[in-house]
This record gives C-alpha cells, sequence and structure tokens, in this order.
C-alpha cells in the first residue's frame, strides 16, 4: 500500500511537474501571442497603405486609419458600407467579376487599378490588390484587402498625357515641317508636315545615320552647289552653330521630288532631359521662291510694256518728284527719262505738258482718290485733246507712296466722234438731217419765229403705196428712189425751210413763214407736185404720191413732238380720205379723236381682261450663237392691232403707265418660271417710253416689281429710245446710275435714229447699244449704211458698250456683222418673236442645235 501511495505520489509530482511546465508554455505562448498581436495591431493601424478585412457580402468588418483617411469615413461609417458603395460606377462590374473567380477557385488572388468614391464625392485611384481566406475546411472566410492609394500619380500621368497629346496636337496642325533629334543625332520625333515634305510614310523609314540620310536625300544651295553632310543644317546645330532661315534645295534620290527648303533651328536644354536637343524647323519656299521669280519677270515685263504703250506714264513719289517716265512721255516731253527723274511737278515749265497735270497731281496727293480730268492743249501740230488720270498707289490706308499719272491723246477718236456724230444728224440713206436733228433745228426755229412774230408750219410727207416699189424691185430700186424724193425736196423748199427724213417713207418739213393761213398748204402742195413726177431708176419707171399732214406753230401747239403728232395725225386722216391729200390739222379731226378713243377705251378694256401678252425674241453672242437675253415684245392678240399703233395711243392718252407695268410684271413672272421650267436666269428686256422713264419713282417700282417676284435684278434689262434719256441728261443720268447699281442693264434701242446723244454717250451709265435695224436692213447695198455700222461699233468697243445688231434677216448679213465686231444679233434670221409658253421648247432646241425653226 505504502509503495502504491509512493508511487502515486510520484506520478503526481511528476504530473506537477509537466503541469508547471506546461502552464510556463502556455505564458510565454501567451506572452509571444500579445506580443504578435501588438505588431499586427501596431502595424495595421500605422501602415501608411489602406488594409480591410471584408466579408463574404462586401461589409468591411476591419479597417485601419489610413484607408478611412483616404476614404473620409470613420471606422464606424465604413463598417456600415459595401466596398460595392463605394466604388466608382464604372469599376464595380470588373472588381465584382474578379471577386468571384477568386471564390470560385479560378485564382487566389488579384490586383487592380481602380477608383474610389470619397465621403465628399470625389473620385480616388487605388492599386487593389485582394486575397481569400479560407477556414480549416477550405471554405471561403473573409477578403483580405491592400488598398495604395496611386491618385496624385494617375493624376500626374494623366495630366502628363494631355500636356503631350496637346504638344502633339500642335505639331501636327503644323505647315512647317518639325524634327527633333538627340544631342547623338538619333531622331526622335518628326511631326506630318515632315513626314510629308520627306515623303516618309511611317515613322520606322526614318533613319537619321549620316550614310541613310545622304543615301536618301541630296541638299544643294539655291545654284545647285552640292552641301556635305557635315554642313548640313542638323549637323550644324549639333556643333553649336546656329542656324536661322538657311535656304537650301532637297532632293529625294528614290522619287526625284525637289523642293526649296528654309531651315531654322535651335538646341533646347532642360534639366529633365538626358541631354540637349536639336529641333529643327522646316518651311517649303518653292511656290514662294517661284512666285518672287515670277514677280520681278512681271516687273520687267511691266515696264517693258510701259515703254511701249500709247499713253504717257509718269509716276511721282510723295514728293512730287518724278521716279519714272516711259518712252511715250519722254518723247512727248522732249526730253529724256534720264533729264526728268527726280524733277518736281512745280519745275515743269508753264507751257510743257508735265504742267497741264499739276493740279490733279496735287488733288490726289491731299485727297489719296483718283483725279481725272479732260485737257485741250495746243501744239504746232493743232489742238490735242487730252485725257489725264492721276492714280494714287497708297499703303498703310490714306498714305500716298506714288502716283501714276496717265495720259491719253484722244484727238482721233473725238474727230472720230464728230464724224459720227454729224453722220448720226443726218440720214445716211439721203443724206437728209434726220429725227435727232429735227429736234434740235425745231427749237431754234421756233425761238426765231417768235422773235419775228412769224409762224411755222410743221409738214409730215408720208408716200403713198411705197411698200409695193421695194416689194416688186427691191430694195435697190426703192432706195434709189427714196434718194430722188430726198434731192426733190431739198430743190422744192426756200433757204430758210429745211426737210428731215424720220425713217422709212416719212419725211418732215419745217416751213417758217408770215402769218398767212394758206402757207403751210401752198408749200405743201408744191412738194407734192415735185413728188408726183416719174422716177427712173435704170430701165425701171415708177410713180409715187405722197400724203401730208399739217399743223401750225403756235397756232396748234408749242411742243415739237405735239406739233408733229398733230401732222402726223393730220396725215393719218389724209391716208384716209385716198392718199395723196393734204390736210391741216384742226381741232374738228373728229374722226381722229374718234379713233384715238375706240383704242383707248379698247387699251383699258383689254387691261381690265388680260387681252395683251408678250412675245419673245432672243438676242444671241454673234461668235457662240449662246443666248444672253430676250426681248419682251407686247401683242394684242384679240384686236390685232400693230403694237406701234396702240401703244402710240397709249402714250398720247397717258395709257402708257399703265400698259407698262403690266408688261414690267409680266416679264418678271415669266422669267421666274423659265427657271422653274429648268431653263438658266436668262435675262428679260423691256422696252420702256420717254413718259414712263420721266416717273420720278420709276426706279423704285422697277425695284419692288423685281422683289415681289422674288427674282435676282440682273433678271431683267430695260431698253429706252435716245429720245427718253435725252429729254432730261441730267435725270437720265442719275436713274440709270441708280439701275445699274442693283445689276440692272441699260440698252439704248435705235441707235443713230434718235436724238442727238453722242455729246453725252460717254457721260451716261449704259451697258448695250442696239443698232437699228433700218441700218442692218441697207446694209448689204448701201455703203453708207454699213459706214455708219462701222462707226456705231467702234464706237460702242471704245466705250466698252456691248453692241446689238437688230433686224438681221440673213446669213450674209450676220456673218457681216460678226466679222466687224458686233457682239449680239437679234432678227428673224436668229429667231422670230415667240409666246412665252413655247420659247422653252425653242431655247431647249437651240442649245441643242445652234439653228432656229422658220416657224414656232
Amino acid at each position: 500500500m505504502q509503495q502504491y501511495i509512493a508511487q502515486l505520489n510520484k506520478t503526481l509530482e511528476d504530473k506537477s511537474t509537466a503541469l508547471a511546465a506546461t502552464e510556463m508554455a502556455l505564458v510565454r505562448a501567451k506572452t509571444n501571442l500579445d506580443e504578435v498581436t501588438q505588431i499586427y495591431r501596431t502595424t495595421f493601424d500605422l501602415a501608411p497603405i489602406g488594409i480591410a478585412h471584408i466579408t463574404l457580402d462586401g461589409r468591411w468588418f476591419r479597417v485601419n486609419p489610413f484607408l478611412c483617411g483616404m476614404l473620409g469615413y470613420s471606422k464606424e461609417e465604413l463598417q456600415t458600407k459595401t466596398f460595392e458603395e463605394l466604388t466608382y460606377p464604372g469599376d464595380v462590374v470588373l472588381d465584382l467579376q474578379l471577386l468571384t473567380e477568386v471564390i470560385n477557385d479560378k485564382h487566389t488572388s488579384y490586383a487592380v487599378q481602380k477608383r474610389y468614391v470619397t465621403k465628399s464625392g470625389d473620385p480616388v485611384w487605388a492599386h487593389l490588390s485582394v486575397s481569400l481566406v479560407r477556414d480549416a475546411d477550405g471554405l471561403p472566410s473573409y477578403f483580405i484587402v491592400i488598398v495604395k492609394n496611386i491618385d496624385a500619380r494617375v493624376r500626374a500621368q494623366s495630366q502628363g498625357e494631355k500636356i503631350r497629346a496637346r504638344l502633339k496636337a500642335v505639331l501636327d496642325s503644323l505647315d512647317e515641317g518639325v524634327l527633333v533629334y538627340s544631342n547623338t543625332g538619333k531622331l526622335l520625333e518628326a511631326n506630318p508636315a515632315a513626314m510629308r515634305l520627306f515623303e516618309y510614310q511611317t515613322q520606322a523609314d526614318i533613319r537619321s545615320a549620316s550614310s541613310a540620310l545622304t543615301d536618301m536625300f541630296e541638299a544643294t544651295t539655291l545654284d545647285r552647289q552640292a552641301i556635305p553632310i557635315e554642313d548640313w543644317p542638323v549637323s550644324k546645330l549639333l556643333r553649336g552653330e546656329t542656324v536661322s532661315n538657311a535656304e537650301m534645295i532637297v532632293s529625294r534620290r528614290n522619287s526625284g521630288r525637289s523642293w526649296v527648303a528654309s531651315v531654322s533651328g535651335t538646341l533646347v536644354d532642360h534639366a529633365q532631359l538626358p541631354g540637349p536637343l536639336a529641333v529643327l524647323t522646316f518651311k517649303d519656299i518653292t511656290k514662294r521662291m517661284m512666285a518672287e521669280t515670277a514677280l520681278r519677270v512681271s516687273e520687267q515685263r511691266l515696264r517693258l510694256a510701259f515703254d511701249h504703250i500709247p499713253d504717257m506714264v509718269v509716276i511721282y513719289d510723295a514728293g512730287q518728284r518724278i521716279q519714272y517716265v516711259n518712252l511715250t512721255a519722254a518723247y512727248n516731253i522732249g526730253k529724256s527719262a534720264n533729264d526728268l527723274i527726280g524733277q518736281h511737278a512745280e519745275d515743269a515749265p508753264a507751257k510743257s505738258i508735265l504742267g497741264l497735270w499739276q493740279p490733279l497731281l496735287a488733288a490726289t496727293l491731299s485727297s489719296a482718290t483718283l483725279q481725272a480730268g479732260n485737257f485741250d492743249f495746243p501744239t504746232e501740230a493743232g489742238l490735242r485733246n487730252l485725257r489725264v488720270t492721276c492714280v494714287p498707289i497708297t499703303e498703310g490706308g490714306q498714305t500716298v507712296r506714288e502716283i501714276m499719272v496717265i495720259c491719253h491723246d484722244y484727238s482721233e477718236r473725238r474727230q472720230a466722234e464728230e464724224k459720227i456724230r454729224q453722220a448720226a444728224l443726218h440720214d445716211p440713206l439721203t443724206g437728209l438731217p434726220n429725227r435727232a436733228l429735227l429736234y434740235e433745228h425745231a427749237r431754234h426755229t421756233f425761238a426765231a419765229a417768235n422773235r419775228a412774230q412769224q409762224e411755222v408750219s410743221v409738214l409730215f410727207i408720208d408716200l403713198d403705196r411705197f411698200k409695193p416699189i421695194n416689194d416688186v424691185h427691191g430694195h435697190e430700186v426703192g432706195d434709189m428712189v427714196l434718194r430722188q424724193v430726198a434731192s426733190r425736196l431739198r430743190r422744192s423748199m426756200r433757204g430758210q425751210d429745211i426737210v428731215f427724213r424720220l425713217g422709212g417713207d416719212e419725211f418732215l418739213a419745217l416751213v417758217p413763214h408770215q402769218r398767212e393761213a394758206t402757207a403751210g398748204e401752198k408749200v405743201a402742195r408744191h412738194l407734192m407736185d415735185a413728188i408726183s413726177r416719174p422716177y427712173h431708176v435704170g430701165s425701171v419707171e415708177a410713180s409715187l404720191s405722197c400724203s401730208i399732214g399739217v399743223s401750225v406753230y403756235p397756232r396748234n401747239g408749242v411742243d415739237v413732238d405735239m406739233l408733229i403728232g398733230h401732222a402726223d395725225a393730220a396725215m393719218y386722216i389724209a391716208k384716209q380720205m385716198g392718199r395723196n391729200t393734204i390736210q391741216l390739222y384742226t381741232s374738228s379731226l373728229a374722226e381722229r379723236v374718234y379713233m384715238q378713243s375706240l383704242i383707248e377705251e379698247g387699251i383699258k378694256h383689254a387691261l381690265r381682261r388680260d387681252e395683251f401678252t408678250l412675245y419673245y425674241q432672243p438676242l444671241v453672242d454673234m461668235e457662240t450663237g449662246q443666248v444672253v437675253s430676250v426681248e419682251a415684245l407686247l401683242r394684242w392678240p384679240a384686236n390685232g392691232m400693230g403694237p406701234d399703233r396702240f401703244i402710240q395711243v397709249a402714250e398720247i392718252t397717258g395709257l402708257i403707265g399703265r400698259l407698262g407695268e403690266w408688261v414690267f410684271s409680266r416679264a418678271c413672272h415669266q422669267h421666274a418660271a423659265w427657271i422653274k421650267e429648268g431653263l438658266p436666269a436668262i435675262p428679260i428686256a423691256v422696252n420702256v417710253s420717254p413718259m414712263q422713264f420721266r416717273r420720278k419713282d420709276f426706279a423704285t417700282y422697277l425695284e419692288a416689281t423685281i422683289h415681289d417676284h422674288s427674282i435676282a435684278t440682273n433678271g431683267v434689262q430695260i431698253e429706252l429710245t435716245e429720245t427718253a434719256v435725252m429729254e432730261d441728261i441730267d435725270h437720265a443720268i442719275v436713274m440709270l446710275n441708280r439701275l445699274r447699281s442693283k445689276g440692272i442693264k441699260i440698252s439704248l434701242d435705235d441707235f443713230g435714229t434718235g436724238y442727238s446723244s453722242l455729246n453725252y454717250l460717254s457721260r451716261l451709265p449704259l451697258d448695250k447699244i442696239k443698232v437699228d435695224k433700218s441700218f442692218v436692213h441697207r446694209l448689204q447695198d448701201d455703203t453708207a449704211s454699213r459706214a455708219i455700222i462701222e462707226a456705231i461699233i467702234a464706237l460702242g468697243r471704245t466705250l466698252d458698250l456691248e453692241i446689238v445688231a437688230e433686224g438681221i434677216e440673213c446669213d450674209t448679213t450676220m456673218e457681216y456683222l460678226r466679222r466687224h465686231g458686233c457682239h449680239q444679233a437679234q432678227g428673224y434670221h436668229v429667231c422670230k418673236p415667240v409666246a412665252g409658253s413655247k420659247f422653252a421648247t425653242w431655247y431647249r432646241e437651240h442649245a441643242a442645235s445652234r439653228t432656229c425653226p422658220d416657224e414656232i
């Protein structure tokens, strides 16, 4: 028993010793565990990086202070959040995807860059490392998350990328080529402009080694001297030499393309760079060099041209000293150019041509505007007519640098104009004064009659049945008969009487006399006897009679047009009474008034019921046959009366205003309709009567009508007779300038048969003159008509006007006019007038064939 007790005590003692050792070991283990826990806690709390434990459902159950500070939440606030709530919306999907893969044991951990959203709502970039902790059974327990704040680095990187992108955009947008080399000569950058200049396709094509450069490119001076590689701009720049606007020719050997380069460069050094960079800029100045060369050649040509033009050209500086004199000026002044250069304007002799334009020169210098004037300059050879123009050459606004004086001698042109004027005042067929001289002479005759207490009979003479002579025997015989008629009238007149040819077979005589009731009738009877004698032209014998209407100044009126109208009315009555009759104008011409009233009422009725219509006759280019415009011609189909008659009544009765408005409105409407049909914007010319043109609101009305029809102002043109514009020349100039400023072209119709306008023609703002068809019809057989036409064409070209010949009826006439420089043609040979509805068809056929059918 004792032995057993002793054994138990021994066992108890051993157990106690073991227990004490175990307790001691536990104490040491606890101490170690506390120490590890303290280290872990210290590391967890003080780590400069975010650390967190996240449950499988995404909640933060352990977070360290760094992460709290990074996200702006307290530990307690974070522990109420899930990681999804704090993840930037755009990064949630990837984060969840990676977590799922780790849970499914595809990966043990993952790392990703993502954005969190701080408490203040701002995104913050972080580098996230996630590991999954599993329990003893291998089941997912929680996640350990390491969060590194990389926001500053990412933003700095983004900013750097933006800066680089901006720099690249700048380089890419430059027209100049830019090459950037390292300090060892290696090419680092080339912008697109440089790639194009040097014909590189990709950056990989670029070689910067000297051997590669010389194999691919050749550089020479502008005079084609080879430049060695050591003297190329990049080589000089890397040696520290200055490169600024160096000009050289660059040639690519494989393509043969050469271009002139202007090269500049600089060395760029910065503390952050491993070494200095050589930056070279290249400009392709080939076009500039070619332009400069062309300019030098042009200046030489200009000087050569100035030296050989017939006008005098003198150039002064701002101090009024001569800088240049062409050969013509030196010849006319009588001195060499060397003697004249440097001479002051005020030093010119009083009777020298140089002194002629001194006032214009001073005015140009003070106003900086062009000055011009006409001068008569006496010489030993006679009076010379000079046109002097002073042109200021300015720089920087109103500062005059030089003044160019151009002196044009137009003496020959003026003499030609005077000849043309005299020709235009007389009928080319008969040599009698024409309508233009009639108005001028009538005013003087009426004034003289007033002073002498006399009267003046106006005799309107119209040949009876003259047309059959032309039809049966031809125009040549008819013209010869008209010459004989004119000769008989001239011989039958007294010294103070004068006879005019109005056109066709109409003549008019002014017969001053004492206040005797039958004086005009006696002269008319004498003229009828002279005209009624037989005419002999070769083997042809013809007989004529005439009808004469007589009005008397001042008994029947004091206005020239009124008296002519009254005489014409009386003649018309004489025609109705059987021809070969004399009719005095009296207030009892009831039949005439009655007929006029019928026509007047008919016009009013036709306007109300829209019975008028417009026909259109094209004007074509003489050279190309292309239609340049059409003329609107008024017709009255329901009545059948010719336009000359009812328009005359409309003018007498004042209805021409309403009729003209209808014509213009309908022409505008037709222009718009043609455009809708697919035709080009063909301008339509409208005839305007003197009464319409005299209206003060004429231009305003035209502009308003054009606007109402929504067409361009250049879609219409107006045609005026010489009488219309010459009644009040100042009004005409103002009105026409206003219309032309709106783009409306102006034509002078029936040129050569109307009022004397040659003295004012250069002042009138015109675009076209239309040669009267009476000249054109006689062109083939009458040398005087040809002379007049050629003179009109020459005058028109001198004044830069378009010349239109109307009444062309055959190809021979067309060819003659084309050969002599006439611009445009109108007449039956081109096309008869057609209705607006049919013009589009004709136009398309004409455009295709350049021919016109006889009938449409």
